[in-house]
Parts: C-alpha cells; sequence; structure tokens
C-alpha cells in the first residue's frame, strides 16, 4: 500500500509543481480553464480531489504546504512538505487512489485537460485488469469499481453509476464487513446517487442506515459521521421535510464548527446547507444573513470563481427573489449563469439549475418575453440530459406551465400543469410539497379557465394539507389560502372570500412585511372586494397605497402594476359617480 502512495506522489510531483507555479496560492479555488496548461490542469485537479477528501488535514495545513511550494516551486523542501500533507489521504482512502490514479493515466493517453468522460476508459480499462489479475472482490478491485461508478456520476450517466455502486457496496458487504469504512462509504455513495436520480425512496433509509452505522462505530462527531448525518438532512429537505432537515442541520453545524473550524470546506457547506433549509421552511430572516456570510467565507477560503462560491451567489439570488427583491436577484443569476456555461458548458447540471433560476427570476419580475423562452430551452436541455421525470425535469416543467399561465395561454398550461401532477404524484407522492404546489397550480388554471366546480375543492384540499403540513403561516399556506379566497371571490361568495383576503393581507403584512410582492397583490385583492362590494371609497385609499408600493418595488411596468392602476382607475371613477 506505501509503495503504491509512494508511486502515486512521484507521477503526481511534477503536475503539483506546474500547478503551483500556475495558479499559485488560488489552485484550490480554480475552476477548469479549457485554455489553461494540462499539466498544471492536471495538478490542479489532483489538489482539488485530495482537498475534498475526508482524510485530509485541515485547510490550513494544506494551504501551509501549498504556500511554501508557490513561493519556490522548484525547492525540494517544499515539495517535501507537500507530499507529506498527501500521504495520509492517499493512505487511507483507496477510491482517491484509484480517481488520481486514473487521472494520471487519462492524461498520458490524451495528453490535454482532463475531465470526468476523459478519464472513463481508462478507468474501466483499470477495472478489467484488476478484475483479470487480482479478482472479482481484492480491495483494489473494489477501489477501482467504485471510482468507475463515481466517473460515471460526475459524467451525469446515473443509469451505468447505479447499478455499479450497488456491485461494489454488496461485495464490500460480504467482504470487507458491513460497518468498515469502505463499506459505509460505498453505503453513502449509493444514496447520494439515488437521490441525485430522485429516488428518495431508496436514498433516505440507505442514508439513516449509515448515518446509524457510522455514529456507532466511528462515533458521534468524526468528520465521516457528521457528513453523513448532513447528507441525510439533505435528503429530508428534498422529500418536503424541512422541520427534520433544519433541526439535524442546525446540530450538524454546530458540531462541524467545534471538530473542523469555521471556514472548513465541509462546514461552509452545511452553513449553506442549513441556509436553504431555512429558505425551504419559509424562514427568509434566518436564510439570507446565512447565505450571505457562507459567501463571504467561501469567496474568502475557495475565490470567487470557485463552483461551491457561485451555487451559494445563486442560492442567495434565489432567496433575495423569495423576499421579494427581484432587482438584487436578476443579476446575481445572470453572472452565476455566465461563469457555469464558460466553464462547465451548457447542459452541465449546474448550468442547467442556474439557468432556470434564471428564468424563474424573469417570470417573477414580470418579464415574460425573457422568461418563456428561457423555460422552454431549460425544459427541453433537463428532458435530454436528466431523463422525463426527474424532480429537476419536473420543477422546470412547472414553472413553464405556470410562466405560461401568467401569459394567459391556458390551452397550453392546463395540460402541461396535468402532466406534471401525474408525474409528481408516481415519483414524489401525493403529499410532497411540490406535488401539492402542482395541485394548486392546476386548481388555479382551472379557475381562471372558469371552471370552478373543479376548482374550488382543489383549492381547499391542498390548503388543508399546507396549514396541516407547515403551519398557519407558511408562504406556501398563505399563497393557497390566497387562491382559495380568490375562488370564492370568482364565485360570488363574498361572505366566505372576504375575511380570507383580510386574514391573508394581515398575515403577508406580519410575515412577509409591508413591502414584499404578495404583501401588495393581497393589498390589491382586499380592495378589490371593497369595490365590489359597492364600497369605492374605502377601495381607493388602499389601491393607491399598493399602487405607490407597487411602482416603488416591482417597477412601472410589472403586469401587478399593471393590474392595480386599472383597479384604481375603476374605483375612482365609481367614486365620483354619484348614482354608484
Amino acid at each position: 500500500m506505501s509503495a503504491e502512495v509512494v508511486r502515486l506522489l512521484e507521477q503526481a510531483g511534477p503536475f503539483l509543481t506546474a500547478a503551483a507555479r500556475a495558479y499559485g496560492g488560488t489552485v484550490l479555488a480554480r475552476a477548469e480553464d479549457p485554455a489553461a496548461d494540462a499539466t498544471a490542469d492536471l495538478g490542479r485537479r489532483i489538489l482539488q480531489a485530495v482537498s475534498r477528501c475526508r482524510h485530509t488535514p485541515k485547510p490550513a495545513a494544506l494551504a501551509a504546504a501549498l504556500e511554501g511550494l508557490t513561493e519556490d516551486p522548484e525547492d525540494a523542501d517544499a515539495q517535501a512538505a507537500l507530499r507529506k500533507v498527501l500521504k495520509r489521504p492517499l493512505r487511507k482512502d483507496a477510491d482517491l487512489r484509484a480517481e488520481i490514479a486514473a487521472l494520471l493515466s487519462a492524461h498520458s493517453a490524451v495528453g490535454a485537460t482532463v475531465t470526468a468522460s476523459d478519464t472513463i476508459p481508462l478507468q474501466q480499462a483499470a477495472l478489467a485488469r484488476c478484475e483479470r489479475d487480482l479478482g472479482d472482490t481484492h480491495p483494489d478491485t473494489l477501489s477501482c469499481r467504485g471510482a468507475l461508478a463515481s466517473a460515471y456520476q460526475e459524467a451525469g450517466d446515473l443509469d451505468r453509476a447505479i447499478p455499479l455502486y450497488e456491485t461494489t457496496l454488496s461485495q464490500r458487504e460480504r467482504v470487507l464487513g458491513d460497518t468498515h469504512r469502505d463499506t459505509l462509504d460505498s453505503r453513502n455513495n449509493l444514496a447520494i446517487a439515488y437521490q441525485a436520480a430522485g429516488d428518495l425512496d431508496r436514498a433516505i433509509p440507505l442514508f439513516e442506515t449509515t448515518l446509524s452505522q457510522s455514529e456507532r462505530t466511528l462515533g458521534d462527531t468524526h468528520p465521516h459521521t457528521l457528513d453523513n448525518r448532513n447528507n441525510l438532512a439533505l435528503a429530508y429537505q428534498a422529500a418536503g421535510d424541512p422541520d427534520r432537515a433544519v433541526s439535524l442541520l442546525e446540530t450538524t453545524l454546530a458540531q462541524f464548527e467545534r471538530v473542523l473550524g469555521d471556514t472548513h470546506p465541509h462546514t461552509l457547506g452545511c452553513r449553506g446547507n442549513l441556509a436553504s433549509a431555512y429558505q425551504e421552511a419559509g424562514d427568509l430572516d434566518r436564510a439570507i444573513p446565512l447565505y450571505e456570510t457562507t459567501l463571504v467565507q467561501r469567496e474568502r477560503v475557495l475565490g470567487n470563481n470557485h463552483p461551491d462560491t457561485l451555487i451559494t451567489l445563486d442560492n442567495l439570488a434565489g432567496a433575495y427573489q423569495a423576499a421579494g427583491h427581484p432587482d438584487r436577484a436578476i443579476p446575481l443569476h445572470e453572472n452565476v449563469l455566465a461563469h457555469f456555461e464558460q466553464a462547465l458548458g451548457d447542459t452541465h447540471p449546474h448550468t442547467l439549475k442556474c439557468r432556470a433560476n434564471l428564468a424563474f427570476a424573469y417570470h417573477s419580475a414580470g418579464d415574460l418575453d425573457r422568461a418563456i423562452p428561457l423555460l422552454e430551452t431549460s425544459l427541453t436541455q433537463f428532458e435530454r440530459v436528466l431523463g422525463d421525470t426527474h424532480p429537476d425535469t419536473l420543477n422546470s416543467r412547472a414553472n413553464l406551465a405556470l410562466g405560461y399561465h401568467t401569459a394567459g395561454d391556458l390551452d397550453r398550461a392546463i395540460p402541461l400543469y396535468e402532466t406534471t401532477l401525474v408525474q409528481r404524484e408516481r415519483v414524489l407522492g401525493n403529499n410532497h410539497p411540490d406535488t401539492l404546489i402542482s395541485l394548486g397550480n392546476l386548481a388555479a388554471a382551472y379557475q381562471a379557465a372558469g371552471d370552478l366546480d373543479r376548482a374550488i375543492p382543489l383549492h381547499e384540499n391542498v390548503l388543508a394539507h399546507f396549514e396541516q403540513a407547515l403551519g398557519d403561516t407558511h408562504p406556501f399556506t398563505l399563497n393557497f389560502r390566497d387562491n382559495l379566497a380568490g375562488a370564492y371571490q370568482a364565485a360570488g361568495d363574498p361572505d366566505r372570500a372576504t375575511p380570507l383576503l383580510r386574514t391573508v393581507l394581515s398575515q403577508r403584512e406580519q410575515v412577509l412585511g409591508n413591502n414584499h410582492p404578495d404583501t401588495l397583490k393581497s393589498r390589491n385583492n382586499v380592495a378589490l372586494t371593497y369595490y365590489a362590494a359597492g364600497d369605492p371609497h374605502r377601495a381607493v385609499p388602499l389601491f393607491e397605497t399598493a399602487l405607490s408600493q407597487c411602482e416603488q418595488i416591482l417597477g412601472d411596468t410589472h403586469p401587478t402594476t399593471l393590474a392595480v392602476r386599472a383597479n384604481l382607475a375603476l374605483a375612482r371613477d365609481a367614486a365620483r359617480d354619484p348614482e354608484w
């Protein structure tokens, strides 16, 4: 084993030196650069692979060794100091050894910048050699098999990754035992792949088993245990259970801070995940400051253009958008998308998510001319890259339906809503928040089409589920209460509509603030009830307040601003008419 580590370090040495010379102290933060020198770029990839490894010392030790090499790349003592830091993770992590061996072999074969797809043929050949020379279940064979599965996943090929992960796990359980560290890693990797494929029914039990075994075998605060706890929390969040996700992430973040330090990459990752869980739970007052803190720390530790920094920036933009600040959100989304298109390509999953986020931000800002074509492009790419029923594809389809709905194109919106609902029921289950949102959106489309007999029961059903699952004042609950009130109003039932609309306005003012776009819509809706009830004198001041705020917050031509302005004109005419 030590001979293999020595050989890898000797082979990697020139690439590490080239990376230190080319990138200096930013080597761990640099994204892939197609124009970069191939030797330096491979050194960057090797160092970043080591930095992600759980067995790597604290970032300060690796950073100090790199700093010494950066000052004088030819200094033998500096090279030796870096090798010393790299030895520990290479000795302890068989998959890391296999990954670096494949990177070195791929570079030798293709003589160019290496991507995950480039390494696949080399890793396939390495696995075949191990199977032939060492047997199907030798530990080195299992490591090669796990590294090949990881390469398939990184290249976006989950159909080949998952069966290979399953085989590797089964063999490691049989050869190494159920609680061996490599077995725990295999179980965790398979759970992550299941989640990436949208299969939470298989992912969550596997995460729970892995965490339980890690706690028992390694201890409650071992870095592996903390990573497993973090992964389980993310799966709970993906399954629509933000309360369990938040609780677990708060515990895990406190442990990461204590064990690894405040700015360790794993600590920063957990902090970003907690911010996302707060946002999912509707707690933007805690989400936004945590995103902002995480962004500052990632910029300082990883650099401005590191993928993790860019993802944090995109998440912060989404939080600004959710808080009703599209003017702050859209430039950030545009910036992140441009970086990912250049660094990762047009159809990388990160790029696809950023494009979808930008399209939805345009939609939220009322810019349908830019939103709908981008939503259509995003859906086509999601379908091609991730498949027809992947959760990200379903989100994209739902957003495009909403775009058509907002544009008044119900002939295209309703079938797309119906398709998305059926697929979400099958993939996520009837009570998942995303499924319920699809049901609520379909109800709103039926209402817009004048089919209140189908719309109102759906609205009532969705609201009851959200009240029970998320509480009385969660933003989702408020949205669907507002939708139900609107349906009652459209059905000519002001006795049920008006109290509900007033309740929503009061709750939105309290939860979201007076100037949030949803609050402005509620203010307009309550004013409309006064107008419809024959009391334009009460309606006019409320319309005037709403219009002033819409013009200031949303802009002069936003659809909500235009609607409020038209309603105010009608109310003023009615107030001047003595016969009204």
